[in-house]
């Protein structure tokens, strides 16, 4: 077509308007939004649909001619051509249609009429997923119940694909009658949901009972069955909690918890008081055992006993136990025991690994590892002090200059220890490396053991290519190949390091393999990836270090080409992630596709690989027609540890070539042990999202009366806050007979309140007269009728309002959120409104996106909801319920609290201690088999509640009353599975 060229889009990112101006944007004719397509999760067979918004932002006229895909499974339906005059805009929609599951990557291509242009290119990226329910309990046994009561339990049940799936239960058995489950739970799971289903014991017959609950899992699939068992009793007693954890206490200072005994039966029981039986370090006692009237604890009755914990050195206590003199009248039967620990406090810096083992090291080489410096604590910490000792053997140096070195709240700091054997010196080198760290006035010193062992290794024999060739690989795709380096002499081999040398195209990266000893046969194998940001020939080059005298520096070229075509492979790599041995072969799918217009003849495929861990089958060579694809099958059986990977190579007629990657990791260990140390929240953003409807009134001016209250727990933990305030209003009030403050009418739309800027719109702890300025904040006005409050927030924290400080939609200026919201902050979300949500998006949608904004980790975002309670006969100012905030604000691991609340200030509190408490999250670095063997310790104990495991998230929650104290450690073991 005359005149038709390629007009080129620049993807800008800005953190700020102030980074990105509003006089540079308007500069650009052409744009479009969203700058990235991400169509995320797809249902195999399935099509997902994204609109893709063209705007003219010049002054002359665009003609748009038409569209074209990189991505066989992503089109954009036909449309005549059409012209975006000045300030126009256009929406074109753009479908996904998975065929197979994995990620793809590619581009959308838009051609124009513009002059001086090249080609318009929006990045587009996708992944294919299936659907079931997984449910990890086999049984629940209720114990013993009273009869005409009722015992809950809870059953996982999780839906671990990417796509909504169906929810079926139904209890079976002879005993169904006694126990019920999940009533008025939805029907079907969101992609990665995990719900807690209710199960419900409540004996009407005297002895054991025993039923099923059966949850189908997928179409045609036998259902999931978990046994339900449970005894119908007389009476029951209560002792919570079984094991007291004090956490860390400083030296010298006492922290009291309390024991709770209830007798739940209908006989009285025998009462004494409790005896301290063990307490092995001196530090803990009974503070409290009130007595009762007749030693009888009555039917119903409570009694609270106190213990208390006084650490006399730092370091954990070695476990007490307290008796609860507690039994049936009439026997000398033991009451039940209580444990008790705690510990000394102790620095909230941690270095790791204690000990660092270079191994053996071939005479006349060196290798270096990293040493971890984690800050722990609150605020900024300065490493000041790196002293190396070598105490016997070889040489241990420093990899970078030993000069003072900030680390930031949560931040970490490597520092490269490098080992230099002596010549001649066989025995184990050891030295230890001391790391200060200072925090304000207060220093503290940290070591780390060093070994190595110097070896003299016979002239090393290696196989390995001198060319990595990844072919031609579609622009936005990546392919990871593998570079392996086999010893192929008959002694052990020494390798120093394999890794990616200076200078090498950015689109090549990998990580570095550090020293090791290859014996035999063995391999070593980096594993390199190729992302070609545009057309044309990229170049980088592989480096390495053996044991030889003329060839110990190996040197591998990589090439590869970013091309455009109508002939692909997806998805680019097929990544079997971690495989353990004795789990057998995995198979995963990819698919050749021909988007030409013609046929494409493909001559050749070959599989390339080290080893023989990798199979590929598939119809192919062939000749595909136009719009012909063809699915392709490759398995993986890795035969021992380490990085596995292959390159299935595609020869065209033409002489063209494109590459697939196959990666995969052997393991052997069957148990993985996840370690973290808890630390407080030191950057929280606030948003407060306040009904402006006509009857809140009274309830704006509490919240604000009461904000020192909210701000108890900031202050206490010395938290880095941001606050700000938005309406449930999305549009201005037509009027009537009250107008709202702040400029907007009432019509906010997420902009922070106020949005004339009448007073800061961001509190932070420098913000002069903070109670102030909340309390003018939150006085919102009552004009408006319509409350949207979950579509304002999420309104709140995104495009076009997030990271520009003014709303290019309004005349208003500087009306933008730019500046509240920070990547390394948690996001705490606090809803008040006396009426339900309105919304236009089911409530997954919401907690998908923020918990997106987030990383998706669970730890770093949480929704609050001080709304219409359930039971409104409790609050008969409220209209309605807010069933959609409590509805969200349950699944982000947030409070609950009703907009009639008697006590504004203690809620608060509560909403403070949600908002700037503790860490409650703790993500696994991998899935485990049998998320029911999980096991928790705090401090080297077994926590066997208060905590929960969440499959969406792949971490382990803590009860919001039970997390962690700060500089506690938590480790979670589990075992490994085959997928």
């Amino acid at each position: 077509m005359r005149g038709l060229r390629w007009l080129v889009l620049a993807v800008l990112v800005a953190a700020t308007a102030c980074e990105r101006p509003t006089s540079q944007q308007a500069r650009t004719g052409f744009a479009a939004r969203p700058e990235l397509l991400e169509f995320g999760p797809a249902a195999v067979g399935r099509t997902k649909t994204l609109k893709l918004r063209l705007a003219n932002q010049g002054r002359a006229s665009y003609r748009v001619e038409g569209a074209r895909s990189s991505l066989p499974n992503v089109s954009v339906p036909a449309f005549d051509a059409f012209t975006l005059t000045a300030g126009e805009e256009h929406e074109l929609e753009v479908r996904f249609t998975p065929d197979v599951e994995g990620a793809v990557q590619g581009q959308l291509e838009l051609f124009t009429d513009a002059s001086g242009g090249a080609a318009t290119q929006v990045p587009v990226s996708g992944r294919g997923v299936k659907a079931l329910v997984e449910v990890p309990e086999t049984a629940l046994d209720f114990g013993n119940v009273n009869l005409g009561l009722v015992e809950m339990r809870e059953v996982t049940v999780r839906n671990p694909s990417d796509v909504e799936s169906p929810l079926v239960l139904s209890v079976e058995g002879s005993d169904a009658d006694q126990f019920s489950a999940g009533a008025g739970l939805p029907s079907t799971l969101a992609p990665h949901e995990t719900r807690r289903v209710p199960v419900a014991f409540s004996p009407v017959r005297l002895g054991n009972a025993e039923a099923a609950l059966h949850v189908s899992v997928c179409d045609g699939c036998e259902p999931a069955v978990v046994t339900l068992t449970g005894t119908g009793v007389a009476s029951a007693l209560e002792v919570t909690p079984l094991r007291v954890d004090f956490g860390r206490v400083a030296v010298g200072a006492t922290a009291e918890e309390r024991i709770t005994v209830r007798n739940q039966g209908t006989e009285p029981l025998s009462y004494k008081g409790a005896v301290l039986l063990e307490d092995p370090s001196g530090v803990f006692k009974v503070v409290s055992a009130p007595a009762l009237p007749s030693d009888v604890l009555l039917p119903g009755a409570v009694v609270e006993l106190r213990v208390a914990f006084t650490p006399t050195a730092t370091g954990k206590a070695r476990d007490g136990r307290v008796e609860v003199a507690v039994r049936k009248p009439g026997t000398a039967s033991p009451g039940p025991k209580v444990s008790l620990t705690g510990e000394g406090g102790a620095s909230c810096v941690e270095v790791l690994p204690s000990h660092l083992d270079f191994g053996p090291v071939a005479y006349g080489m060196t290798a270096t590892r990293d040493v971890t410096v984690h800050n722990r604590c609150r605020e900024e910490t300065t490493v000041t002090g790196l002293h190396l000792t070598t105490q016997a053997g070889g040489y241990f140096t420093l990899a970078q200059p030993s000069s003072s070195q900030p680390v930031a709240p949560g931040g970490t700091l490597r520092v490269g220890v490098t080992f230099s054997p002596r010549a001649g010196v066989g025995s184990v080198s050891s030295g230890q490396l001391a790391v200060t760290s200072t925090q304000r006035t207060s220093s503290a010193t940290d070591g780390v053991t060093l070994s190595g062992e110097g070896r003299a290794f016979a002239p090393c024999e290696y196989a390995l290519p001198q060319v990595l060739d990844f072919g031609q690989v579609p622009v936005g795709s990546e392919v990871a190949l593998g570079l392996t380096l086999r010893n192929t002499g008959t002694e052990a081999c020494f390798l120093s390091a394999l890794q990616l040398a200076s200078g090498s195209d950015p689109a090549f990266r990998a990580s570095t393999l550090p020293n090791r000893v290859l014996e035999p046969g063995k391999k070593a194998t980096l594993i390199v990836r190729f992302q070609p940001p545009s057309e044309g020939e990229f170049q980088g080059l592989a480096e390495g270090w053996v044991s030889h005298p003329t060839h110990g520096h190996p040197l591998v070229n990589l090439v590869g080409r970013g091309v455009q075509g109508c002939f692909s492979v997806q998805p680019t790599t097929v990544d079997f992630g971690i495989n353990r041995l004795a789990c057998g072969p995995r198979t995963r799918e990819f698919m050749a596709y021909n988007d030409c217009p013609g046929e494409v003849k493909v001559a050749g495929m070959k599989l390339e690989q080290a080893g023989a861990q990798f199979a590929v089958s598939g119809a192919l060579p062939a000749t595909i027609p136009p719009g012909g694809r063809v699915k392709l099958t490759a398995k993986y059986a890795p035969v021992e540890e380490g990085d596995d990977a292959a390159t299935v190579r595609f020869t065209l007629k033409d002489g063209s070539v494109f590459n697939a990657g196959l990666v995969g990791r052997g393991l052997s260990k069957t148990d993985q042990t996840d370690r973290f140390i808890q630390q407080a929240e030191a950057r929280v953003d606030v948003l407060f999202v306040v009904d402006n409807s006509g009857s809140m009134m009274e309830e704006q001016q509490s919240l604000g009366a009461n904000f020192a209250a909210f701000l108890s727990q900031a202050a206490a933990a010395q938290v880095d806050y941001r606050i700000g305030v938005t309406t449930t209003g999305l549009d201005p009030s037509p009027g009537g007979w009250s107008e709202c403050p702040g400029g907007a009418l009432g019509g906010e739309n997420g902009r922070l309140f106020p949005v004339d800027g009448s007073s800061p719109r961001i509190i932070t702890p420098e913000t002069p007269n903070a109670a102030g300025v909340f309390a003018n904040n939150t006085h919102v006005g009552v004009c408006h009728w319509n409350e949207q409050g979950l579509d304002a927030t999420w309104r709140a924290l995104s495009d076009p309002l997030l990271y520009n400080l003014d709303d290019p939609r309004t005349p208003q200026l500087n009306d933008g959120n730019g500046g509240f919201l920070r990547e390394d902050a948690k996001l705490a979300i606090i809803v008040l409104s006396d009426e339900e949500d309105f919304s236009s998006q089911p409530v997954a949608f919401y907690e998908t996106y923020l918990l997106a904004l987030k990383g998706n980790d669970p730890s770093k975002v949480s929704f609050n909801a001080v709304v219409g309670p359930e039971d409104l006969t409790t609050c008969t100012t409220s209209s309605s319920s807010g069933s959609r905030y409590m509805e969200l604000a349950r699944k982000l691991n947030g409070v609950v609290d009703s907009i009639c609340t008697p006590n504004w200030a203690a809620s608060l509190e509560k909403l403070s201690e949600s908002a700037f408490g503790p860490n409650r999250a703790f993500p696994l670095t991998e899935l485990p088999e049998d998320p029911g063997a999980i096991l928790v310790r705090v401090d080297g104990v077994p926590v066997t509640d208060g905590w929960a495991y969440d499959a969406r998230a792949n971490a382990v929650i803590f009860d919001r009353l039970r997390a962690p104290a700060p500089g506690v450690v938590v480790e979670v073991t589990y075992p490994l599975g085959c997928p």
